[in-house]
């Protein structure tokens, strides 16, 4: 008997016990520019074609403060939270928008249900 089909028989009271169930997951913004971030979309794929729903969480701070540098915006903090006046606060929404942006485009090219999946 091959290997994946013993692997399979393993693995499928774990797929029934989490189907219909959903996950949240936390992506942080260094993760998403990781060279592994696409083995990352796969597995998100995988288990949404497993019938796990998915609630997906990113982080933006390595973009925000690249942007912030981009501008010449010094950025201000206290306690480690940043302070966030109205420049700052463009920046903000520019990185975070782009990261959602890349993030949608990265899923949507590895649903096998979709016109893009595999054209990368």
């Amino acid at each position: 008997m091959p290997e994946y089909v013993n692997w399979l028989r393993h693995a499928s009271p774990y797929i029934n016990a989490h189907r219909d169930c959903t996950f949240v997951v936390m992506l942080p913004g260094d993760g998403v520019a990781h060279p592994n971030f696409g083995n990352i979309v796969h597995d998100l794929v995988l288990l949404h074609s497993l019938g796990v729903r998915l609630v997906l969480v990113h982080g933006s701070r390595p973009q925000i403060e690249s942007r912030l540098a981009q501008r010449g915006i010094t950025p201000r903090y206290h306690r480690d939270m940043r302070i966030t006046d109205t420049e700052t606060l463009e920046c903000v929404i520019d990185a975070v928008g782009q990261l959602r942006i890349s993030i949608e485009a990265r899923l949507s090219m590895d649903m096998a249900a979709s016109p893009m999946q595999g054209s990368r």
